[in-house]
């Protein structure tokens, strides 16, 4: 049986992006940070990582986009897991008895227009929303509430005070899988990832990005991190549709190489889809 490693409690949606990537037939074991999932899949090639890397309403996870170029881990498949949020509380708390809502800082982002109709509500950041629901449940306070994913009020037996309170109803992250062993997906719907950095000269972004345009390949996403310890130095991170194994995109990935000073290979994998 497989062992997934997602950051967060039960419930959360990491936990549910896992499921949507391998079924029931897994086991998962939450921790505390991302950095705690890097450093044990890491060690080993039979262990596996969820991590989201974008939020269609709050952007880009860049700590998860450096931990992933730092651990020397692959990209095996992706996925879009729609996101809602519903706000929580004991079963003896109403809305008129809360003073302090607590959730991760990015589903406080994600919920500034229920936040800014509720001024006297005290927002408190914790590291997980899912956690904060868990300890709601085992040291009921009639004061607090919680935003956490749909159907954690459930498992942790809280209840729900008020629905759907996301700024936006289209409203998704992206989960990557990841695993410290390289497994090439050539299929349909395949995806490919590469980080590279460049000297700084006239048009060099240009000549990089134009070898894919000129193959008729898709560029889906490009991504610009500092490089840490040389100011104003970046890495570019860039999504392509199709496979290293394909020869249009090896091709272009080879040209590339005669373009910059450092490359890696993050993934060719698949694109599992949306799922609301």
């Amino acid at each position: 049986m497989k062992t997934v490693i997602f950051q967060g409690a039960k419930g959360s949606f990491s936990e549910q992006a896992a499921r949507k990537f391998f079924g029931r037939r897994f086991r998962t074991i939450g921790v505390y940070s991302f950095e705690e999932i890097f450093d044990k899949i890491k060690t080993s090639t039979d262990l596996y990582g969820v991590i989201p890397i974008e939020n269609s309403l709050s952007g880009s996870i860049h700590h998860n986009y450096d931990l992933l170029l730092e651990s020397g881990c692959y990209i095996l498949g992706e996925l879009e897991l729609k996101i809602s949020f519903s706000l929580m509380a004991a079963p003896s708390t109403d809305l008129d008895t809360i003073r302090e809502i607590q959730a991760h800082p990015v589903v406080f982002e994600q919920c500034r227009k229920f936040l800014r109709k509720h001024t006297h509500l005290k927002p408190v950041s914790v590291y997980d929303s899912a956690g904060a629901a868990q300890k709601l449940n085992s040291s009921p306070k009639r004061d607090v509430a919680v935003i956490a994913g749909t159907g954690v009020n459930k498992i942790y037996g809280l209840k729900v005070l008020q629905p759907a309170i996301e700024d936006a109803p289209q409203n998704y992250t992206r989960f990557l899988l990841i695993k410290n062993k390289k497994e090439i997906y050539s299929g349909k719907n395949a995806k490919t990832t590469l980080v590279f950095g460049v000297e700084n000269s006239p048009g060099i972004l240009f000549r990089c990005l134009s070898v894919f345009a000129l193959r008729n390949i898709d560029l889906t996403k490009i991504e610009s991190r500092p490089i840490i310890g040389k100011p104003w130095e970046y890495l570019f991170y860039i999504d392509f549709r199709g496979s290293i194994d394909d020869a249009n995109c090896y091709s272009a990935i080879t040209e590339l190489g005669k373009q910059v000073v450092y490359c890696r290979f993050l993934g060719s994998y698949q694109i599992k889809g949306r799922f609301e």
